[in-house]
């Protein structure tokens, strides 16, 4: 059988690899959650697991205080009581806000420049960093309607089913866990849905200039006609990211194995100077690490959605379920042939 996905990742490993300015593009478009589905099935399997269900996170939001710190109520005593302390905080408020828009939309930006530089990149065509911010920027409105209408309805679905499982009381510990499990395949469903509607969405906005309700519409029949394809092209990436996560932990404790064994010597002489200064130096070599490691497989990643989508555009494509099934009768016919 001729390999699918193997070619596929290869060639956005290797742009990926060769053309470093796309990890800078991964950076920013990463802040729009090009792995939000990851990260939901592992935090949601650890819920479960421990007993809870996937709507935890919410409430522990809700617990925290966050939510309430910038509460119109808590404004309006400050209003009232200290006219200075009220204008500081909504100065900080507003400063927090803008600075927020700033990385979404610049994140929005990176995110169409990635999948176009990509794309210009396998298809041999020359390219640059600014041609594909210039994408990014022509194609910022339909793109950032196209993530805020998947997040917004995937919110939404999320506050809907945690509502009414808020409403059913179990007493019975294997009905409580049923009900977990009943709830988090249903969640995980269709954040997979949504995670593809996103991603070839923006997509069909920016390789096909469509709209975002345009986009949406082609990006779930592309969806529906290659389910158990996307399926198996996302376990693959599921798999990678778990390697790319381990080889990191290795990579990264043998970088800091001799800044922690000095460390240690300076524990043991007393240098407390010196201590701070290797703290530092363990948290900037971390974190340089993993803004390097991260950029890049955030890049990596979606180049590989957005080529598995011009893919399936141009030439179409068969899963690896249906290309064996497919072997398996060429082969009975053959042995019946004979």
């Amino acid at each position: 059988m001729i390999p699918y996905y193997r070619p596929i990742l290869k060639r956005a490993w290797k742009i990926s690899l060769k053309n470093k300015w796309l990890w800078v593009l991964g950076f920013f478009a990463a802040f729009v959650g090009n792995g939000s589905v990851y990260e939901a099935l592992v935090r949601s399997f650890n819920n479960m697991s421990e007993g809870r269900s996937i709507f935890f996170t919410l409430r522990e939001y809700a617990q925290s205080g966050v939510i309430s710190m910038i509460s119109w109520s808590k404004l309006k005593i400050l209003w009232q009581t200290d006219a200075s302390a009220f204008g500081l905080s909504l100065f900080t408020l507003v400063v927090v806000l803008a600075i927020l828009a700033l990385i979404i939309s610049f994140g929005i930006i990176c995110q169409a420049a990635l999948i176009r530089g990509f794309i210009d990149h396998d298809q041999n065509k020359k390219t640059t960093a600014g041609k594909c911010l210039r994408v990014g920027i022509d194609r910022f409105w339909p793109v950032l309607e196209l993530n805020v209408i998947t997040k917004v309805i995937l919110l939404g679905f999320l506050v809907m089913i945690g509502y009414f499982v808020s409403l059913i009381s179990l007493q019975n510990p294997i009905s409580q866990k049923i009900l977990y499990i009943v709830s988090f395949v249903v969640f995980i469903v269709l954040g997979i849905i949504i995670y593809f509607l996103t991603i070839y969405g923006v997509a069909y906005a920016v390789l096909r200039k469509r709209t975002a309700f345009e986009a949406l519409g082609h990006a779930w029949h592309l969806f529906k006609r290659n389910v158990i394809l996307n399926l198996e092209m996302g376990l693959l990436l599921f798999v990678i990211n778990i390697l790319v996560g381990l080889v990191f932990i290795i990579v990264a404790f043998l970088i800091l194995a001799p800044v922690v064994l000095v460390y240690f010597i300076c524990l043991l002489a007393g240098a407390k100077v010196a201590m701070v200064l290797m703290t530092l130096l363990a948290i900037i070599i971390f974190t340089v690490l993993l803004v390097l490691v991260g950029s890049w497989y955030a890049s990596f990643q979606l180049g590989a959605w957005a080529v598995l989508f011009e893919e399936l555009e141009e030439n179409g494509g068969k899963s690896k379920i249906h290309r064996i099934i497919e072997h398996l009768r060429k082969k009975t016919k053959k042995t019946r042939s004979k």
